[in-house]
């Protein structure tokens, strides 16, 4: 199974983002698979395939990390990789507690390194396949702003994701409550 640790949105701020850029999907400035609004989620560490027992240890693992509550805002909205080639619409999620907690998830899982140098916490809306208009596609991104948008971040989740016709589907494995 395809597993990673995240933390996972409350619904209002999952609402808010979708409707955001529900309003973008409309405009059909690009092509390619947007993530459904009980989906939206920040990921801490991708751990790739899994077995049954792995998990189990990996579940284990995550009960001893222990971290307070904190607060997490929404930001900016962008994309990964660069303006040349756009293949990740994302939105930024911020607080400096969410790279201590990763680094907490670092030193507890370090057969799992980081899928890229360095973590830059975000919330993936689409991923990207084609463009109709590049300039108006960035123009649109660069203009979403989130701004006052925040939330208790209350736990982590271990989760699986599942291939389906209708596109991928995460499911809830474990969690670990913040104190």
């Amino acid at each position: 199974m395809r597993c990673f640790i995240a933390i996972e949105l409350p619904e209002d701020v999952k609402a808010k983002i979708f409707h955001e850029f529900e309003t973008l999907k409309k405009k059909n400035l690009f092509g390619g698979k947007y993530t459904e609004k009980e989906s939206l989620h920040i990921t801490l560490r991708f751990l790739g395939e899994l077995t049954s027992e792995k998990i189990n240890e990996v579940k284990e693992k995550i009960k001893d990390i222990d971290f307070p509550k904190f607060i997490c805002e929404i930001g900016k909205s962008g994309f990964f990789d660069n303006e040349k080639k756009i293949n990740v619409i994302w939105v930024e999620a911020i607080s400096k507690y969410l790279e201590q907690l990763e680094n907490k998830v670092s030193e507890k899982f370090p057969e799992f390194p980081r899928e890229r140098g360095k973590f830059l916490p975000h919330i993936t809306i689409a991923r990207v396949e084609y463009i109709n208009d590049r300039k108006g596609l960035i123009e649109n991104i660069r203009n979403i702003h989130l701004k006052n948008t925040r939330f208790e971040v209350e736990k982590m989740t271990l989760m699986k994701s599942e291939m389906s016709r209708s596109g991928i589907k995460y499911k809830y494995l474990d969690s670990v409550g913040f104190t």
